[in-house]
């Protein structure tokens, strides 16, 4: 303990406070670190030298011990054994030596991790010479004491080492993390001061799209006050009732077809498979009734449905006989002289008069500028929504930050405390 309390001083009773701005700390703590350390670095530098000396006495003993000769009344395959083994040892003797690196840094943290590195190196390349130390301390007994000496030694001086970093090991690692903390502390205020502004913009950019929105409704509610907006709208609203009609005769057309169905099916199996191939103007028509058949009525069906009629009368579409007679008696209903006709009638008027008002609508200004604005109010709509989304994501990442940063000074703090023995009171600026 004498060492430690030389290297790191006596521990006062009661820990002094020291007040200091954020942007002190790095400064501050580079001036207290080198005071408290420089025993402990002076030590660190010194047992550097040593442990090299202790290399360079090691590799001068495996010198010593390749060079050492067998006795005279020594075996011939004793001999080459103990060559083998000896070779062997010197092999890893090499690797210990080559492989550390003692470092020019002197600080703490580093000379730890010198330690760890070469203890495991000397465990393991001892280890993989157990057997040939046996063999050389029997045949070279000479050689091999200096080795184990000045293994035994440069063992000791690793251990005189790390001895002190040991005993203020807690002490280090939190040293250690001071730096990184203040990074990260750096880091996350400047993600916040960057979180704010976004959030400030989108804010401002809410309000914006608010009074965008509310001037484009007033002068939307304003259009709808004019006498043209009335007419506009008596417009749209007979538009609207004649498309209901429209497809209200397209649905009628589509349950007229729907008896055909399962025939029209058959049909176009039997066209796909090639048993039975449609000309152009028949397929034209079979995929009309099955898919658009309101617009079957601009086209003469009737040779189309004599050709279907055969079919099923034949037995080549091989539908049952109740089918049979209810798909025929639709075509009979098709072909008479009224249903079509009366029914395409209905639906060219409406359409005809749809044209024409449809027309007359989009010549009319105000049913054009009621409709841009209807897009324009929408539009906003959607980008103050998505806006809002936005600005709550932010606003939930700005608290993530905040509650991380308090957390990291919570730790910044008590790591000072623990390095420095003091009660540190760190200040920060509020932006």
């Amino acid at each position: 303990m004498k060492i430690i309390k030389r290297f790191f001083g006596k521990k006062e009773e009661l820990p002094q406070q020291v007040s200091l701005e954020f942007s002190e700390l790095p400064g501050w703590i580079e001036n207290e670190s080198d005071q408290m350390f420089t025993e402990l670095r002076s030590h660190i530098q010194r047992m550097y030298g040593e442990i090299r000396d202790a290399l360079e006495d090691l590799d001068n003993s495996k010198v010593q011990l390749v060079n050492a000769e067998f006795g005279e009344t020594i075996y011939k395959k004793l001999a080459k054994a103990g060559a083998s083994n000896r070779d062997n040892l010197v092999k890893n003797l090499n690797v210990i030596k080559e492989r550390t690196v003692v470092p020019d840094d002197i600080d703490p943290a580093r000379a730890f991790e010198f330690y760890t590195d070469t203890r495991a190196l000397l465990n393991t390349s001892l280890e993989n010479a157990i057997r040939s130390q046996q063999y050389v301390k029997a045949l070279f007994p000479e050689a091999y004491r200096d080795i184990l000496a000045n293994l035994k030694r440069f063992e000791g001086l690793l251990e005189e080492l790390v001895s002190p970093i040991n005993e203020e090991r807690d002490k280090l690692e939190a040293y250690d993390r001071l730096h990184a903390l203040i990074r990260q502390i750096q880091d996350t205020n400047s993600g916040i001061k960057v979180k704010k502004a976004h959030i400030s913009d989108l804010e401002s950019r809410c309000v914006s799209l608010k009074r965008d929105r509310e001037a484009a409704a007033l002068t939307f509610k304003e259009m709808e006050e004019s006498d043209e907006s009335a007419h506009a709208n008596e417009l749209e609203a007979r538009v609207y009732a004649l498309k209901r009609q429209i497809l209200a005769v397209d649905s009628q057309l589509s349950d007229l077809f729907a008896p055909l169905s399962k025939a029209l099916s058959r049909m176009e199996k039997q066209d796909e498979s090639g048993r039975h191939t449609l000309s152009s103007d028949s397929r034209k028509v079979l995929k009309l009734l099955k898919n658009e058949p309101a617009q079957s009525l601009n086209e003469d069906i009737n040779p189309f449905l004599a050709e279907l009629r055969v079919m099923i009368v034949d037995g080549s579409l091989g539908l049952k006989q109740q089918n049979i007679n209810k798909t025929l008696d639709q075509i009979d209903r098709l072909t008479g002289p009224d249903l079509l006709g009366s029914v395409k009638e209905q639906r060219v008027s409406y359409s005809s008069e749809l044209d024409a008002l449809s027309a007359e609508l989009e010549g009319l200004e105000v049913y054009r500028k009621k409709n841009h604005i209807e897009k324009l109010v929408c539009d906003t709509q959607g980008m103050i929504d998505s806006t809002r989304q936005e600005l709550e994501t932010e606003r939930r990442e700005l608290v993530r930050l905040n509650n991380d940063i308090e957390m990291l000074k919570v730790h910044l703090n008590s790591d000072l405390n623990i390095v420095f023995s003091q009660d540190v009171e760190v200040t920060y600026q509020v932006e």
